[in-house]
């Protein structure tokens, strides 16, 4: 057998080029100069220069990293498992907001509806958010599928409305039987939920799925493994106060965990059913925790 590849040592990270890249889905002018300010401080935590890059789409940052341009990148979770599926990266880190790091996904209807469990479902006029939304249509349906469901025989009429408040609208209003929606539940009792897509309104929850990681920082396979744990341990320690800051600017992050098993399998197991084309959305993202919102405590 011949000799592996030596991997490079601390002394020899300094001034190694690190690219860095995020898709500037919402005021990009904005959006690049805190993604500026945060490869500085990633430079300072980690002694290697660190280049930001802002581009369109996500699929334009999957593209770059398939291509050696781009070594870290901020995912949502379909397209970041997808690319993890076929090689391309690893997950690195998740941001915690509020103290969750993670939402679910629940297929909902008014209180009073006849539909009680995904058994029921047939011939429903279902509500979705639009075609790329994880938590508005993409999961809940594969979710369902992997219960047995048949789709077509579940829902006679489908219809898109936008946004996930419209979705709560829909149904509730009674323009709609069902409708899917993100929600976060209480740690450990998947029945209390803190906040969800239909706000304070009474509703009865059909199935839920999750718990999914709203968004995650990957590193591209290409990376020596000593540089990931470098950037992975500078991002999920927080010692570094300017790195923290800047990642609270631009991704709203408290801070960082390292993803698990727990983090990522259910998502993962879900993907083989997943339909369409997640990469130029950016409404799969879920809405965060709101400020001041204690998730350890219920509303």
């Amino acid at each position: 057998m011949g000799d592996q590849p030596s991997q490079p040592s601390i002394a020899e990270l300094q001034g190694r080029r690190l690219s860095v890249g995020i898709a500037l889905t919402t005021d990009p002018h904005t959006t690049r100069g805190l993604l500026t300010q945060l490869c500085l401080a990633l430079a300072d935590a980690t002694g290697m220069e660190v280049e930001p890059t802002g581009v369109l789409h996500y699929q334009t940052l999957l593209d770059g990293v398939a291509q050696g341009e781009l070594d870290l990148v901020w995912l949502p979770p379909i397209p970041a498992l997808r690319a993890a599926a076929a090689g391309q990266i690893v997950p690195l880190a998740l941001p915690v907001r509020r103290g969750a790091s993670a939402y679910s996904t629940a297929l909902f209807t008014r209180p009073d509806a006849p539909w009680r469990t995904a058994a029921d479902l047939v011939g429903v006029h279902a509500a979705w958010a639009d075609r790329q939304s994880a938590a508005g249509y993409l999961i809940i349906r594969a979710h369902l599928r992997a219960l047995g469901v048949d789709l077509a025989r579940a829902f006679a009429k489908e219809s898109f409305v936008g946004t996930h408040e419209a979705v709560a609208r829909a149904v509730l209003e009674g323009r709609a039987d069902v409708g899917a929606s993100f929600a976060y539940f209480q740690a450990d009792d998947t029945q209390l939920v803190l906040r969800a897509g239909w706000g304070d309104a009474k509703v009865h929850i059909i199935t839920q799925a999750g718990p999914i990681p709203s968004d995650l920082v990957a590193a591209s396979t290409r990376l020596p493994a000593i540089v990931t744990r470098l950037v992975q341990a500078a991002l999920v320690d927080g010692q570094n106060v300017a790195l923290m800051r800047a990642a609270k600017a631009l991704l709203g992050a408290d801070g960082f965990v390292a993803p698990r098993h727990e983090h990522l399998e259910p998502l993962r197991a879900l993907l083989a059913g997943l339909e369409g084309d997640a990469r130029g959305s950016a409404s799969i993202l879920p809405p965060p925790m709101p400020a001041g919102h204690d998730p350890d405590e219920l509303e």
